[in-house]
């Protein structure tokens, strides 16, 4: 379960990296919607390769190149922190309306 509990800290990790890579955006530069999503998966696939997590070899799939699992979680942890940041914001949004 370590290795799952890793996964979901990258998905926290590459979460606060896009909302810092946003924030430093200036608001008068237009940038299209689907491009936040390309750059969370990039975040995510370069962390989990360069930190060798593999959530496919958690599970005991043996890939014979390892960076192909990384690489799988590295896009499972980017879809992860746009969950999470979603789950925040409604977290969030509740607690303001009480």
């Amino acid at each position: 379960m370590e290795g799952w509990a890793l996964a979901v800290l990258f998905a926290i990790l590459v979460e606060a990296i896009v909302q810092v890579v946003k924030s430093g955006v200036p608001e008068t530069v237009a940038i299209p919607g689907w491009l936040w999503p390309a750059v969370s998966a990039v975040i995510g696939v370069v962390l989990c390769i360069a930190a060798r997590v593999d959530a496919l070899s958690a599970l005991g799939v043996e890939i014979t190149v390892p960076f192909i699992g990384q690489a799988i979680t590295g896009l499972l942890v980017s879809r992860g922190s746009n969950f999470l940041h979603d789950l925040w914001k409604k977290i969030n949004s509740q607690n303001t309306e009480d």
